[in-house]
Order: C-alpha cells, then structure tokens, then sequence
C-alpha cells in the first residue's frame, strides 16, 4: 500500500498533467473549467481522498487536519480500505458526506433547506463546473486507487 506523500507525487505530479492534456486535447475546455477540474483534482488528492477513513488519526491542528476537519465523523463510521476504497461508490461516499455538512451549515445559517428550484436553477447554470468538479474528485480518486493496487 502507498503512502500519502507518494499517492499526492503521483497524483500531482503524473496524472493531473497527463489528465489536463488529455481534457484540453479532446474537450477544448474554457480556462475556468480546466481551472475547476485541477482544483478538485488537488483538493481530493490532498484533502479528500480515499484514506479519508482514517481522518481521525491526522493531527488536528495542521493545515491537512484543518482541511479534513468534516471527515473526522466520517472515519469513525467507516473502516479503512473498506466502502470509501471502492472504485465507484468511495467517491461519492466522500461527496454526499461533504454535501451533508454543507447542508446543515446551509440549515443552521438559514433555519430551512435551499427548495428543489433553487437547486435546480443552481445545477442549470453551473451544470458544467459541477460536472468538471466531479470528475476532478473521481478521477483523482482512482488514481489513488490505482497506486494501491499496484503496491498491494
């Protein structure tokens, strides 16, 4: 099994370029979207990865464990290498999880939940960056994923 020194060094380092090259060359992207797409490619390697399981086991009071603050319930309820290493469902997992704290930030702030248009207006205007965004989290997740199966 890599470590997360070598799973961020080939993330950042061998696939984001790799990847960005391929997106430019096939997809002709707009500056912002490939900006989305990295962004959520650095952030999901870095901070919301796979080994996200084992979030409580980070030093709190670090950038890493600042940044991973939302996970910290989230490796208590799953176990490492289990449902959040899972080539489909991990990221999504990680997803709804983050979802669920915005949403109750959006609840605490707000005192209601944002209503099906407004979500839908959202998801309309900026349909693109989410789906950008999205694949930035997944694939950076299968690279980790391919990087512990080829140590494993």
């Amino acid at each position: 099994m890599a470590m997360y020194k070598e799973h961020a060094k080939f993330n950042l380092f061998i696939a984001l370029p790799i990847l960005l090259g391929a997106l430019y060359y096939f997809l002709h992207p707009i500056r912002d979207l490939m900006f989305t797409f990295s962004g959520a490619f650095v952030y999901s390697t870095l901070f919301m990865n796979p080994d996200l399981d084992l979030a409580n086991q980070i030093r709190l009071f670090s950038i890493r464990g600042f940044l991973t603050l939302p996970f910290r319930s989230y490796a208590k309820l799953f176990s490492h290498r289990g449902l959040s290493h899972n080539l489909v469902l991990g990221s999504f997992t990680r997803i709804a999880w983050l979802l669920g704290w915005g949403c109750l930030i959006f609840f605490i702030l707000y005192k209601t939940l944002p209503s099906q248009a407004t979500i839908l207006s959202f998801y309309k205007h900026y349909r693109l960056f989410i789906l950008y965004g999205l694949a930035g989290v997944c694939l950076a997740d299968w690279g980790h994923l391919l990087l512990d199966r080829k140590k494993g």
